[in-house]
């Protein structure tokens, strides 16, 4: 027995490794932790909107780490640079608009990407460049993330209590819930 299942008008077919535009859109996500002074990269999802990605991120992420402020950005709104690429040049004239960039680093490979700051930018390869220049040294820094800040879904402070506190009580799920034998070393 065969059906075909039928095709919605503007409807792409799915091809195996690649993201059509009718799948969800993929949100990178940054959590702050309690204690911590910057917000730290967590991986990705995926969602059709902002509100629910930030509902997908606080289920996935929230659980694994105490948190107190959770980030959700667009992928497609953040410029990457990494240590394989050929430094940019800015481009960008005196006098030209600018706007608000916020800059993610990640100091060595293998290390999250952190928060480092904001910056103003006139482009993408601007806020890139000067980002280089606020935040890194010559020795240190293999990537940068930037995305213009009015990108940055955040969780709202309201809500905050419904967001974080529904993990609070469950230390259990914390890695530092549990104590560690001293024999078994740095985990």
């Amino acid at each position: 027995m065969s059906y075909s299942v039928p095709k919605i008008a503007g409807e792409s077919d799915t091809i195996v490794g690649r993201t059509e535009d009718h799948l969800w859109a993929r949100w990178e996500v940054f959590v702050r932790p309690r204690g911590g002074v910057t917000h730290v990269y967590s991986e990705s999802v995926h969602a059709p909107d902002a509100e629910t990605a930030l509902l997908n991120a606080r289920d996935t992420y929230l659980r694994r780490v105490e948190g107190v402020s959770l980030w959700v950005i667009p992928s497609g709104a953040i410029s990457r640079w990494d240590e394989h690429q050929a430094l940019p040049e800015s481009r960008s004239e005196e006098g030209s608009a600018r706007r608000l960039w916020e800059a993610f680093i990640r100091h060595r490979r293998g290390a999250q990407f952190l928060h480092a700051g904001s910056i103003v930018a006139a482009d993408a390869v601007d806020a890139i460049v000067r980002a280089r220049d606020a935040f890194l040294t010559k020795t240190d820094g293999v990537a940068i993330w930037v995305a213009p800040s009015e990108a940055i879904v955040a969780a709202d402070p309201d809500e905050a209590e419904m967001l974080f506190e529904p993990f609070a009580d469950k230390g259990y799920r914390q890695a530092t819930y549990y104590d560690i034998p001293e024999e078994v070393g740095y985990m």
